[in-house]
């Protein structure tokens, strides 16, 4: 029960925020078709600056995104069956005010259940965020104004408030914001203040940076964390990365880790990463999430990867989980890719000893890119119980897109979803996405 008690927490601390930040990206091609890298290995990307300086002439276009959900699934909640029917529409837009300086960019979402009051009450809105983003032609600077979500190492939070990012030509950087807490589920002292802000330097060779973050009212301090990451690529078969951060409030490290990727010959890839985790530390002190179970826990890694053809790649990898409490827990697997456009199809098996029950997973996956702009793709993950779970011996979840690039600045996608097993019971998930741009 603790592990899943973890997860349901981290989906709620990782989810939210990279919704927000994918949000925000002009392209949503990469999430409709996740088309995998020709490397076996997942690729280690330097810390970057903040932001590169554009010198394009003509004016940013008007971009508008829409997805609409709708979903029904059951659970399960004290031997009790709870149907739900909820309706999303996810709504966010970029609009140039001055020729490549200023723009306007916005989000919201809006969700309604059928069915039941789960939230409460049948409807519920968010603003998820709003600014102004200034960026000066040819100068080294973005500020943003309005609600925002930033995230610099240590640093990271929903408020209300000013975003500034800073590079240099000498490699140097600063990120920094301030502002007053947004009122969620994470955090419940709206009106707070918060501030954090990450200090880097970059090269062809390596990249180090420090980042701190603090939150609290006259009364207390809710969060305070530090933090430090850095990176070294001192030949191009090795590429070294790691981030310390520490939580001062609780006073023990809430992430630490290591990564080694290693490319001794071109057609061997080799990862290694040790990482420990506390993710109670990235929920602030007056939450009721506060309340739940989340113990830290270890984990180390190991990926070998071998390029069979330039297109066709085979890996293994093998993971074991230390948790301060409930023991441990091993997983381990392979995986064949392949990605040659206009195809990309891959098979992902994995065994998994853990509580309550080990259990084995099948992974399926193919997409392609058609002429005349259409774009489709499938994935299928079959999970076998070795001991039942819930009633279940076992689990299926099945993904479905298609898409088309109407016109030029018109894309359309359409993607169902299918699960059923021992958490989430016969559910089914539909989503509408239009992207315009102007």
């Amino acid at each position: 029960m603790k592990i899943l008690n973890t997860v349901i927490l981290l989906l709620a601390l990782v989810i939210c925020p990279a919704v927000l930040r994918a949000a925000q990206s002009d392209s949503i091609d990469s999430a409709i078709i996740p088309i995998p890298s020709s490397s076996p290995v997942s690729s280690s990307v330097p810390v970057p600056s903040s932001f590169q300086v554009s010198d394009n002439t003509a004016a940013p276009p008007f971009i508008l995104n829409s997805s609409t959900y709708l979903s029904a699934y059951q659970l399960k909640i004290n031997n009790t069956d709870n149907n739900y029917l909820p309706f999303y529409e996810d709504l966010n837009f970029k609009y140039p005010v001055l020729k490549n300086d200023l723009s306007i960019e916005a989000s919201g979402w809006l969700n309604y259940d059928f069915l039941t009051n789960k939230y409460a009450h049948k409807t519920n809105t968010d603003f998820s965020y709003g600014y102004l983003n200034y960026t000066p032609k040819q100068l080294p600077v973005r500020i943003k104004l309005g609600r925002i979500y930033s995230w610099f190492g240590a640093a990271n939070d929903h408020y209300d408030g000013l975003e500034l990012m800073l590079n240099s030509r000498y490699g140097m950087g600063l990120d920094a914001f301030v502002g007053s807490e947004v009122d969620s589920e994470l955090h419940d002292t709206p009106g707070g203040v918060t501030t954090g802000g990450r200090l880097f330097y970059n090269n062809s060779f390596l990249g180090v940076g420090g980042s701190m973050f603090y939150a609290g009212n006259n009364d207390s301090i809710s969060q305070e964390r530090w933090g430090l990451d850095g990176w070294v690529k001192p030949i191009n078969m090795l590429y070294v990365f790691g981030r310390y951060y520490y939580d001062m409030v609780d006073k023990r490290a809430y992430d630490g880790t290591v990564k080694v990727s290693l490319t001794p010959v071109s057609k061997v890839f080799i990862d290694a990463q040790y990482g420990l985790f506390n993710p109670a530390s990235l929920i602030d002190k007056t939450s009721i999430f506060w309340v739940f179970n989340t113990e830290s826990y270890r984990n180390l890694n190991g990926d070998i990867g071998y390029r069979i053809l330039d297109d066709l790649s085979l890996a293994i990898e093998a993971t074991k989980y230390m948790y301060s409490s409930e023991g441990n827990s091993y997983s381990y697997g392979g995986r064949l890719n392949y990605d040659k456009q206009p195809y990309a199809i891959g098979l992902e098996l994995n065994k998994v000893d853990s509580t309550p029950t080990d259990y084995l997973t099948t992974r399926f996956y193919v997409a392609r890119n058609f002429a005349m702009g259409f774009y489709a793709n499938i994935d299928a993950i079959y999970t076998s119980y070795l001991g039942e779970l819930n009633g279940y011996s076992h689990s299926i979840t099945g993904h479905v897109a298609v898409g088309k690039a109407i016109i030029n600045n018109l894309k359309l996608t359409l993607s169902g979803d299918s699960i059923d097993g021992p958490y989430v019971r016969h559910g089914g998930f539909a989503m509408l996405s239009l992207k315009y741009s102007l």
